[in-house]
């Protein structure tokens, strides 16, 4: 039985990870129970006061909730627009419609699955569904969070101290790739290792191509974030509570971050607590209101993308299968 390898790269996995054994591992129970303590530690301890936490959801707007819904998903689209630009950058020009599902579908394994395994899933899935290399698919991914979380507005610098240092390590990382740095000693690794090195460095380095394009792509991407977050705040009708797009922008980001933390699936309960926080401490919110907005955002942004995002994965699984076959056949 013969492999067929695309552009004559050698790679491995010829079937996306599976979703169930990640689910199952000690290290994902773990997680989950740590995000179990959280909130209910949170529950417990908290000075809030949830009934009326709860009175004001029940109240709120509900064309304005759907609205935040249909903000939060157009910034799939414009995801999957800018990552089509990182991918035509690297030579992989693919329709950016067939991108959004691949795009959903990750964001959804990153809410169940701890340490970020959601990005790596979307290089496996560009290789199984368009015929990108895991390597190069992943290179592209890189180059977008660095352009993604190097680009926020200035006014939140304060709180992405530690954001800042891993994106100038990446940095760091991409311009020795970029000088082409090391290959003697790559070179002395098995051919199948450095090939794959290689389509990745190329990944990540070709992807800054078009750098205006890019910024103008994830300008757009935070103005939806901020966006969703103020529908949802207006939606609510509390008064006293005066938010501007910056505290939208910044809410969000702090949010964005924390569900970067590798132990936590999505950052569950640590986002939450995050938000909480800075609503009260910056915004100047109320307990009781702090916690509506978070809850209601949440909804959105992990319980929604939760449902929808299964329902997409399921859809995945039943034809990744079936082209495989015909591929196979062909």
């Amino acid at each position: 039985m013969t492999t067929t390898l695309v552009r004559g790269e050698p790679e491995v996995g010829d079937a996306p990870p599976s979703l169930t054994s990640r689910l199952l591992t000690p290290k994902t129970l773990a997680s989950l129970g740590i995000a179990v303590v959280i909130v209910g530690v949170a529950l417990w301890r908290a000075p809030i006061d949830w009934g009326a936490a709860w009175d004001n959801i029940r109240h709120a707007n509900p064309l304005l909730y759907v609205a935040a819904l249909a903000v939060y998903y157009s910034s799939f689209v414009l995801r999957s627009i800018r990552w089509h630009v990182l991918l035509k950058n690297a030579g992989e020009d693919r329709p950016s419609r067939s991108l959004v599902g691949i795009v959903i579908t990750s964001f959804f394994v990153n809410c169940v699955v701890p340490a970020k395994m959601g990005d790596i899933y979307r290089g496996y899935l560009a290789k199984q569904k368009l015929g990108i290399p895991v390597s190069k698919a992943l290179g592209t991914i890189i180059a977008g969070a660095v352009v993604f979380r190097t680009k926020a507005p200035g006014i939140l610098i304060p709180y992405v101290v530690i954001g800042v240092a891993v994106c100038l390590a990446g940095v760091g990382v991409i311009l020795v790739m970029r000088a082409g740095r090391g290959q003697r000693v790559l070179r002395h690794l098995p051919e199948a290792v450095f090939h794959r090195y290689e389509s990745l460095r190329l990944g990540t380095v070709d992807s800054f191509a078009r750098l205006p394009t890019l910024l103008v792509l994830t300008v757009l991407v935070w103005t939806a974030e901020g966006a969703r977050l103020g529908l949802v705040v207006f939606s609510l009708h509390l008064a006293g509570v005066h938010l501007g797009p910056s505290q939208f922008l910044l809410i969000a980001l702090v949010a964005a971050l924390l569900t970067t933390v590798p132990f936590l699936p999505g950052g569950l309960g640590l986002v939450e607590a995050g938000m909480i926080g800075v609503l009260i401490t910056v915004g100047g919110v109320p307990n009781s209101a702090a916690v509506s907005i978070t809850l209601l955002d949440r909804s959105i942004s992990y319980g929604s993308l939760v449902l929808i995002g299964f329902i997409i994965f399921v859809v995945t699984h039943v034809h990744v299968p079936k082209a495989q076959r015909v591929a196979a056949q062909g």
